[in-house]
């Protein structure tokens, strides 16, 4: 699968789609996320951070914008499965130094995301980590910014009431 890039940023390779089995798993926080191994499709997205060279348009002032890129285009991917009824989850146990191993990365080559795909009888109302007490969700004006970092809701804009 070739991931298309948000702002013409060449930066994204392909992403590997695999089916992984449990003998790769290196960690046992690992097999502790039984979706790995029961999710039909697993896809790790790269990002080739030397493709095209050391001098690419809209990466020569800011260097990450290959990396920022590679996100936006899993959240379209995130965005579009949803759209179908297809859940994803972002796997974020695997060190990225271990999954390079596991999959032969090139040096060069970062692994973004694991994603695992599939379908799912519902969606929650409410995101799991906040159900099970892990995280609040923060209100939304403590979270937005005007004009500077300390900058406060002018008063004249209506956040998060309806």
């Amino acid at each position: 699968m070739h991931l298309p890039s948000v702002s013409c940023s060449p930066g994204i390779s392909s992403s590997f789609a695999t089916r992984p089995s449990a003998s790769r798993c290196t960690t046992p926080s690992a097999l502790k996320l039984e979706g790995i191994l029961e999710t039909p499709l697993n896809i790790c997205v790269t990002c080739d951070r030397e493709r095209f060279g050391p001098v690419v348009l809209g990466r020569t002032c800011q260097p990450d914008m290959d990396l920022f890129s590679t996100v936006c285009a899993v959240q379209n991917l995130w965005l579009a499965a949803r759209a179908e009824g297809i859940g994803v989850g972002w796997v974020s146990i695997i060190h990225a130094d271990q999954l390079s191993a596991i999959l032969h990365l090139p040096r060069r080559v970062v692994p973004v995301a694991y994603l695992c795909l599939g379908h799912v009888d519902d969606f929650p109302l409410e995101p799991e980590l906040q159900t099970a007490g892990w995280l609040p969700r923060l209100p939304l004006e403590d979270v937005l910014r005007f004009d500077t970092w300390d900058g406060k809701n002018p008063g004249n804009l209506s956040i998060g009431k309806k």
